[in-house]
């Protein structure tokens, strides 16, 4: 199995932060096997989403863009105009813990 991880950092206009994490908390995760929402200071998050494989990434991708297209309004852009930063990667090693 080859697991791919990706990060995508978001950063909401200021008095939107509430809105932009209980939208990042509503978004169907359910093709990722984990994922984690971050505070980066700022108002500034990142969301990190696993998959099994970068099919089921793919899968999250197209319903992905309509649902920053709905909160584009709550959030700042970046210097280069774009809505987010994100970068994924193939995991080459995970640490597995059994009583997290």
């Amino acid at each position: 199995m080859t697991l791919v991880t990706t990060i995508t950092r978001f950063k909401a206009k200021i008095g939107f932060e509430d809105q932009l994490i209980d939208a990042l908390r509503k978004f169907d995760n359910s093709n990722s096997i984990s994922w984690q929402i971050l505070s980066l200071g700022d108002s500034e998050y990142a969301a990190l989403n696993t998959y099994d494989s970068i099919e089921d990434r793919s899968m999250d991708v197209v319903s992905g863009l309509d649902w920053l297209d709905s909160i584009t309004p709550i959030l700042e852009l970046y210097e280069n105009g774009s809505r987010t930063k994100a970068f994924s990667g193939i995991v080459l090693h995970q640490n597995e813990i059994d009583n997290y």
